[in-house]
C-alpha cells in the first residue's frame, strides 16, 4: 500500500487516527495539542508537514512514525537502544 493509497480521516489528506493520535498525545504529555488541520502545507498532490508542526514535534519529542502512521515499532527499538546505551 502506497502512503497516497493509506484510508484518510477527512479531506485534509491526513491518514485516519492522526487527529485521535495528536490528542493523546497532549493528553499523556501535558503538551499543547497541535491543530491537526494545521499539520500539512502546500497543494494536493504536493502536501508536506508544515515547517509549524515539524517544530512542535521536535520541541515536544512527539514521534512522526507514530502520530502519522500509528507505527508503534519505532518507539519500542528507540526506547530498547536507549536502554543498552546503543546510538541513535
Amino acid at each position: 500500500m502506497k502512503l497516497m493509497d493509506r484510508p484518510r480521516a477527512n479531506d485534509t489528506g491526513l491518514p485516519q487516527g492522526v487527529a485521535e493520535r495528536l490528542a493523546l498525545f497532549s493528553k499523556w504529555t501535558g503538551a499543547a495539542l497541535f491543530p491537526a488541520d494545521q499539520m500539512l502545507e502546500g497543494p494536493t498532490g504536493e502536501r508536506t508537514f508544515s515547517e509549524t508542526f515539524l517544530t512542535y514535534a521536535v520541541e515536544n519529542g512527539l514521534s512522526l512514525d507514530w502520530v502519522y502512521f500509528g507505527d508503534e515499532r519505532s518507539l519500542v527499538l528507540q526506547a530498547y537502544a536507549e536502554a543498552k546505551g546503543m546510538p541513535q
